[in-house]
């Protein structure tokens, strides 16, 4: 992107990029089919007014929250080690309750 111009007090006219006008938008590229259906069509359109304080916004958002998604996902996998930790090595089959019993030697069944 390159400022050519200013159009007012706090405004300036930009050259940019098919791609930087996407990005700016929020979008991944001119292919996404998010932003062709938000746009019309995949090229940018002349006149048209992008929110970059919505997207950066968003983008922040995220971001901001990252820290607290990894040290969620920790948390997950250390419970999980715990339960896998905590299982027997020995898994011991459901008794079948209509499985005849065997009497034991010397001593009622």
């Amino acid at each position: 992107m390159k400022i050519i111009g200013q159009a007012g007090r706090d405004s300036y006219l930009v050259q940019m990029s098919t791609d930087e006008i996407v990005k700016a938008a929020g979008y991944s590229s001119p292919y996404n089919d998010a932003w062709e259906k938000a746009n019309g069509r995949r090229e940018p359109i002349v006149g048209t007014e992008i929110g970059v304080n919505a997207a950066y916004s968003y983008h922040e958002r995220v971001q901001s929250h990252q820290e607290a998604a990894a040290k969620s996902a920790r948390t997950l996998r250390a419970l999980a080690d715990m339960i896998d930790g905590a299982l027997p090595e020995v898994v011991i089959p459901l008794v079948d309750p209509d499985f005849a019993q065997v009497p034991l030697k010397g001593g009622d069944a």
